[in-house]
Order: structure tokens, then C-alpha cells, then sequence
């Protein structure tokens, strides 16, 4: 039997369970079964005792767990004056402790803890001491528990405070098509936000 062959029938097979109701799923993927053994050559028989499946649009076969439906929040957002740390003239000090978090900012993922500077692609209408809130939390983790998200810890927040506005190093972007005659040469500086880690919250140390 051809790929082709094969190929036509799987998709004869789902053209028949998508087009029934749920009422007649099972006959409907019975006879989707019949016209694919016929293609395949598989003894009917065989296939008919087989268990039917009704397709599904989620992730669940035969009573299996569902995934979780809650929506990914935000990956940045910023937190309302009121609710803001006050910054003393001297400084502000961090207490370190004991836990971590992977968040995910936009495309990018980091393993952070208190008093941790990372710098991701860089944060419109915020400005330097300005303080973020990052709830795309997908793992937390102490000296003893780690906490895995499906896809987001729920309740899990990273607090940072904007330290800064910088442009990465020059970036040399070179072309060149040889015997052309042709070569380009570009620079590129990315704009990031560097974002000092307060706290991590969502898990005791």
C-alpha cells in the first residue's frame, strides 16, 4: 500500500466523524473504520472490535484528564501607584531568599531570584523606578518543593522594579553575495529594559 493510498483514507476517515453528530459518533466512526479497511485491506472484523473514539477538540481520549483552560495572563504588567514599595533616597535593599521562579517575558524565558537584574526587549510607557508586575510564572521552586505550572503557576507573580533604559552592544549585520559585487554591512542596537527582581511570590522560602 502507497503513502498516497494511506494518506487518502485517514483522510476519508475524518471528512466521515467530522461531517456526524455527536449523537452517532460511534457508528459514524465505525463505517469511517469499514471504508478504511477497505483501502487497507484490514479485516473488518478486526477493526470493529476495536473501541471507537470520537474526536475531540481538547486533548482528552477515553476519559483522560483534560489540560488546563485558564488564560496565559499578561506577560508584563505594571503595577498602580498605590500598590508601589516606597524607595528610600538611599537605596533600595533587597532580602534575598531562598526561592526562584522561571518567568517568561514576552518570548523569553528566566530563572530568577531576589535582587536578580535581567534585561529583556525593552517596556513602552514605563519609565526608571517604575514597578512591574510579571504573573507568566511557569515554575517556582525552595530548598525542598518545586512547583510546576500547566503552563502558569496560578497565583505566582514576579515583582521588579525598572532599574534602567539601555540599548545592547553594536551588532555587525554582513552580507555578501560573492562574484555580485555586492556586500552590505548594518548595525543594529536592541533596546532593553533592565528589570531588578523584588520579590517572588506564590511559594514560601
Amino acid at each position: 500500500m502507497s503513502r498516497h493510498v494511506a494518506r487518502r483514507a485517514f483522510a476519508l476517515a475524518r471528512a466521515l466523524a467530522a461531517s456526524s453528530s455527536a449523537t452517532s459518533a460511534a457508528s459514524t466512526s465505525r463505517a469511517a473504520l469499514g471504508n478504511l479497511a477497505s483501502f487497507v485491506g484490514t479485516p473488518r472484523a478486526v477493526l470493529a472490535a476495536s473501541p471507537a473514539r470520537a474526536f475531540a477538540s481538547g486533548l482528552t481520549i477515553d476519559g483522560g484528564v483534560s489540560p488546563a483552560v485558564d488564560a496565559v495572563p499578561e506577560s508584563v504588567v505594571v503595577v498602580p501607584e498605590a500598590s508601589r514599595p516606597t524607595i528610600p533616597a538611599t537605596g533600595l535593599e533587597i532580602a534575598p531568599k531562598d526561592v526562584f521562579g522561571v518567568v517568561q517575558v514576552r518570548t523569553h524565558q528566566f530563572k530568577v531570584s531576589p535582587d536578580d537584574l535581567i534585561y529583556v526587549d525593552k517596556i513602552k510607557d514605563v519609565e526608571v523606578n517604575d514597578v512591574v508586575s510579571l504573573p507568566r510564572v511557569l515554575m517556582l521552586g525552595n530548598k525542598t518543593t518545586t512547583v510546576i505550572g500547566r503552563p502558569t503557576v496560578p497565583g505566582a507573580e514576579v515583582v521588579a522594579l525598572v532599574e534602567e533604559q539601555v540599548r545592547d552592544g553594536k551588532k555587525i549585520i554582513f552580507k555578501k553575495k560573492r562574484r555580485k559585487n555586492y556586500r552590505r554591512s548594518k548595525g543594529f542596537r536592541a533596546q532593553l529594559t533592565g528589570l531588578r527582581v523584588l520579590e517572588v511570590r506564590g511559594i514560601d522560602e
